[in-house]
C-alpha cells in the first residue's frame, strides 16, 4: 500500500471515529435531557396525588390534587405531566391521571336559560353567598345533566299553572369549587364532603325557589344558604305562609322526580340519574 492510500484510509478512519464520538455524545445528551412534549389537554386525577416542583418524587410537594379534580396539562416528560390546578402549576405522575372532558358539552351537561321559563340567579357567580366572593365566572351558565333538565322543566310547567316561576340559585358545581366550599364549612350537613360524593358536582342537584308573576320571591322558611336548623324541612317554627310555599315547591319538585334532603328546603336531587363527578368550567 502506497503512502497516498495510507493517508486516505487514516482520514476515513478518523472521520468515522469523530462521527461515532459525536453520535454517542448526542445520544447521551438526549437520554440525560429528554424533550418535554408540549400539549394542551384536560386530565382528571384518579386518586389524591401530589403536585411537585419537578419530575419525580424527590422534588418538593406543591399541593395535593384531590381525587376527581380536573387539571390542564401543558407538557409531558418521563411519564409526568406539567399541569395547572387551583391557580398552581407543577408536575404530576401520569399514573394517577386519566383523560377527561374539556367542556360542559363533552361532559353531557346542558344549559338551562330564561328562554326555558326559568329565572336564573346563580348566587356563586356573585359575592352574595356564604363565601363572600364569586366562585364562578360572572357569565357562568346554569348547567345540569340532561335528564335533570327535563325534570326541572316539568316542575316549572307545574309552577306556571299557579302563576309562578322557578328561580335557580345553583345547579352544577365544579368539584374544585365543592372542595373550596367544604374546606371552609367542614360540615357535611350543609356542604357535601367531595371526597365521598357531591351530587352538585355531577349536575344532578338543584337549589331553587319560587317567584310570582312580578318576579318577587315567595316567602320561604329562610334565605338561601342559611346554615341553621330553621332551613330544615321539619323545623316547627315556620310562618303559615312560608310553610305553605315550601310545601308547594316540594310538591311540584317531587311530582317531577326529585328527592328532598332534610337540612335544606331549597335543595333537590335527581337520584334516578347516573352521572360522573365533573370539574369542567361553568361556561
Amino acid at each position: 500500500m502506497n503512502i497516498k492510500k495510507i493517508l486516505i484510509a487514516s482520514s476515513v478512519l478518523g472521520l468515522l471515529f469523530t462521527l461515532g464520538i459525536a453520535g454517542v455524545s448526542q445520544t447521551a445528551s438526549a437520554q440525560a435531557s429528554p424533550a418535554k412534549k408540549s400539549l394542551n389537554k384536560t386530565l382528571k386525577a384518579t386518586t389524591a396525588v401530589n403536585m411537585r416542583k419537578g419530575i419525580g418524587t424527590k422534588y418538593k410537594k406543591i399541593m395535593t390534587v384531590e381525587k376527581g379534580i380536573f387539571v390542564k396539562a401543558t407538557k409531558y416528560s418521563k411519564g409526568w405531566y406539567k399541569v395547572s390546578a387551583n391557580g398552581k402549576t407543577g408536575w404530576v405522575s401520569g399514573k394517577y391521571l386519566a383523560s377527561a372532558p374539556a367542556n360542559y358539552k363533552d361532559a353531557g351537561l346542558v344549559e338551562l336559560s330564561e328562554k326555558d321559563g326559568f329565572i336564573i340567579d346563580l348566587k356563586y357567580a356573585t359575592k352574595k353567598n356564604f363565601m363572600g366572593y364569586a366562585l364562578y365566572p360572572k357569565d357562568s351558565k346554569a348547567l345540569v345533566a340532561k335528564s335533570t333538565a327535563a325534570k326541572l322543566k316539568k316542575a316549572n310547567q307545574l309552577a306556571h299553572k299557579n302563576g309562578y316561576n322557578i328561580k335557580i340559585w345553583d345547579v352544577y358545581r365544579p368539584l374544585s369549587v365543592q372542595w373550596e366550599m367544604y374546606n371552609k364549612i367542614q360540615n357535611h350537613n350543609y356542604v357535601a364532603n367531595p371526597a365521598l360524593d357531591s351530587n352538585h358536582s355531577k349536575g344532578v342537584s338543584v337549589d331553587v325557589t319560587l317567584v310570582d308573576s312580578k318576579g318577587k320571591e315567595l316567602k320561604m322558611p329562610t334565605k338561601f344558604d342559611s346554615f341553621s336548623t330553621k332551613a330544615g324541612r321539619y323545623y316547627k317554627g315556620n310562618s303559615k305562609t312560608a310553610q305553605k310555599n315550601m310545601d308547594y315547591l316540594t310538591k311540584i319538585m317531587t311530582q317531577s322526580g326529585f328527592k328532598t334532603i332534610n337540612s335544606e328546603w331549597w335543595h333537590y336531587n335527581d337520584l334516578s340519574t347516573t352521572h360522573p363527578t365533573l370539574d369542567v368550567p361553568t361556561k
